[in-house]
């Protein structure tokens, strides 16, 4: 008889935890500084096109970069 192997499901954070890992449940890099989480938002859109803004981690107090939410 074959033993059944356990199988861990995958879970992403939720909440305001969510905002302190990327999709793949790593956490994303952190910037001291707003300035700084600005000026790498900025090259972002500079190298690829890609708009992003800054917010404060409630997770860790640092900053972070993310995608823009529409307000639809």
């Amino acid at each position: 008889m074959k033993k059944r192997q356990r199988v861990t499901p995958t879970t992403r954070p939720v909440g305001r935890v969510a905002s302190h890992f990327t999709r793949e449940g790593t956490p994303k890099t952190s910037y001291r500084t707003q300035a700084e989480a600005k000026s790498a938002a900025q090259l972002a859109w500079t190298l690829n096109g890609v708009d992003l803004n800054s917010y404060r981690c409630d997770f860790c107090h640092q900053w972070h970069i993310g995608k823009r939410f529409r307000d639809d």
